[in-house]
């Protein structure tokens, strides 16, 4: 039995496929889509897609172009395939290093049905015809994985390594498997005996490789340089230079379609015709478009029947149908971006205010008036002071900004040496942490500044209620603790007896000390949200994710606790009664929350907020502040 580089994601998710809803609009991704594919094999004529990308959106297009918007992950999705009955469809997802997921999707429900973890990189992504297995190529020698689709196990359906491919497919009947290497082989196996059947050897290096005629052809690109092959030879029949090719056919096509760009907004619609199973004719300009330039190009795209679809480096989705035409048109673009992001929130009364990359805005659910407050001086976050704001920006050296509205007037309260971790405000006095080693104290009333802490692997900083400085960091680092107790009177360091391998995402409330540490047990993983008496010093597990979360969050608003624990979604615990639920999420997943008198909001990935009542899982609105700084609702 061969060797193979994987292991079985056993997460604990608070079953957020029960908890989830999409959303309709011609919104387009917010960041490069990756690939575009039918939403059926079944039918080629099916005028409904997916399309995939870097903001972990799965967006499902409808006929009418209307796009069904639902977010699975905070990584980007590289890879998609759909099941043969359409039900289903397989994402590869990654944060292009360690983590390396496929996941499965029932779109109906939007429930994940499995997901396995890889430990290399995947290549390529299908389904077999028939829809038994997920065959996944990887970037190891142990190369092409199957996975059958009912159980998420691993099944060895070929004796022998294939080495690295990036393209696999099979026969109706499922008897045969194609795969492509980019050392330059084309092979063929039973599968019902996992023995090599033939292997022939062919032009090396090819991306976007495709089979079209009925699997005769194989195509791919190398170097600007399209390459058409005879698939059961490895011949070279063809060989043109090509302009930023996207290939659009697919096996469902007799011809080849292609599309270039000059890098200048000019596209061209291309095509090579088959020539009675004897090779393809020579490039026959379809029609000539315009479109956006490099900084936007279109990088993915499919033909289905008469249909193209396009995605852009820009998130954008176009549409173009293959008819030739001798006028120069604009490609169709289906998409729009209407919507505001907002940055960040924070709670002002009974209202909040929301922060966009322009503006500050003053709003609350019962009267859904948006007030502009004043102008955002470029910063990314915001925390409210009285009836003022602080505005600071995470991961710059730019400065710490007081921000009055009712003059208008802002100014400096101070400048960082290093990167900005982060910022927390306790009563008058500012704790800001830099570069995961020195935090320092700010206080409003005196604008003091003093340094408190030095050290590596810093994470969070609060403090207690016992008027003591505590600080979250790496257990690998000095002192070996995952939280320190820093005496700021006599500057005494005293390591907690805290378990984990690091603690982060502080909270306090009197003398319990709040916060999420992860657990590395071998190959387990854990993350625990904690409490911390820091009298008894007694720690007590709230809750318990299986696997590592970083990204994790914790909103104290006593007596309820909120954390995103797990991504998906976020859980409410009552600290009193330690009754806990999680809340119905968005189309976006989480990234924060805030709470005022009355009621919660969640800030999603996707820059739009979701309401809630404090008590209840479900959403009561769902809201998009659009560019002239009104509420859209779904």
């Amino acid at each position: 039995m061969k060797k193979i580089s994987i292991f079985l994601n056993f997460i604990v998710i608070f079953t957020f496929n029960l908890f989830s809803q999409a959303h309709f609009s011609e919104q387009a991704h917010q960041e490069a889509v990756s690939t575009i594919i039918p939403a059926t094999q079944l039918n080629s004529f099916e005028s409904e897609y997916f399309s995939v990308g870097k903001d972990g959106f799965l967006i499902k297009w409808t006929s009418d172009n209307q796009g069904e918007h639902y977010q699975i992950t905070d990584l980007e999705i590289k890879l998609a395939a759909v099941s043969p009955n359409g039900k289903e469809i397989a994402v590869y997802e990654t944060d292009g290093g360690s983590t390396n997921r496929i996941s499965v999707w029932n779109w109906d429900n939007l429930s994940r049905k499995f997901a396995r973890r890889f430990s290399d990189s995947i290549t390529s992504l299908s389904y077999s015809e028939k829809g038994t297995y997920i065959i996944a190529g990887t970037a190891t020698v142990d190369g092409a994985i199957f996975i059958n689709t009912q159980s998420g196990s691993v099944i060895n359906k070929i004796s022998d390594s294939t080495g690295i491919i990036n393209f696999a497919t099979t026969s109706a009947s499922e008897k045969t498997a194609v795969m492509y290497s980019p050392a330059g082989s084309l092979s063929y196996y039973n599968l019902a005996t996992g023995k090599l059947k033939q292997k022939f050897y062919t032009i090396q290096g090819l991306s976007q490789t495709v089979l079209f005629n009925n699997s005769l052809y194989i195509a791919g690109i190398n170097n600007n340089v399209l390459y058409v092959c005879h698939a059961l030879s490895g011949k070279t029949l063809k060989m043109i230079n090509v302009q930023n090719p996207v290939i659009l056919s697919s096996k469902h096509d007799e011809n080849l379609y292609y599309l270039e760009n000059d890098g200048k907004g000019n596209y061209m619609l291309q095509l090579l015709e088959n020539q009675d199973n004897q090779g393809v004719s020579s490039p026959r300009l379809v029609k000539s478009l315009k479109g956006p330039r490099t900084s936007e190009a279109i990088i993915c795209g499919i033909k289905n029947g008469k249909e193209i679809m396009l995605g852009s480096r820009s998130g954008s989705i176009y549409k173009i149908d293959c008819e030739a035409e001798t006028e120069v048109k604009q490609i169709p673009l289906i998409t729009q971006n209407t919507y505001d992001k907002i940055l960040d929130m924070c709670p002002i009364g009974e209202d909040f205010y929301f922060l966009t990359r322009n503006s500050i805005y003053q709003s609350s659910y019962d009267t859904g008036i948006v007030n502009r407050v004043g102008q955002n001086p470029g910063q990314t976050q915001i925390i409210s002071y009285g009836n003022k704001v602080i505005l600071w920006s995470k991961g710059t050296r730019q400065p710490v900004q007081l921000f009055d509205y009712s003059k208008p007037e802002i100014h400096t309260l101070f400048t960082p040496e290093n990167s900005l971790q982060s910022v927390r405000l306790f009563g008058t006095k500012i704790i800001e942490m830099e570069s995961n080693s020195i935090v320092n104290v700010f206080d409003l009333e005196t604008n003091k500044f003093s340094n408190v802490y030095t050290g590596a692997g810093l994470q969070d900083a609060v403090f207690g209620g016992d008027g003591k400085l505590y600080v979250a960091k790496s257990y690998a680092t000095n002192p070996k603790s995952a939280l320190l107790c820093v005496d700021l009177e006599t500057r005494e360091t005293v390591p907690m007896n805290l378990n984990g391998n690091v603690a982060f995402a502080l909270s306090v409330n009197k003398n319990d000390l709040y916060g999420i540490n992860i657990i590395n047990e071998g190959q387990s993983k854990k993350t625990t949200v904690f409490k911390y008496n820091v009298v008894t010093k007694h720690t007590s597990s709230i809750l318990k994710f299986n696997d590592e979360d970083s990204d994790a969050f914790i909103y104290l608003k006593f007596p309820f606790l909120y954390t995103n624990i797990g991504k998906y979604t976020i859980r409410s615990c009552n600290l009193n009664d330690n009754k806990n639920f999680s809340f119905k999420r968005s189309a976006s997943l989480p990234i924060k929350i805030s709470q005022n008198a009355t009621k919660v909001v969640i800030l999603n990935r996707n820059g739009s907020i979701s309401w809630y009542n404090s008590d209840r899982a479900p959403i009561l609105a769902d809201w998009y502040l659009t560019k002239d700084g009104q509420w859209f609702e779904f």
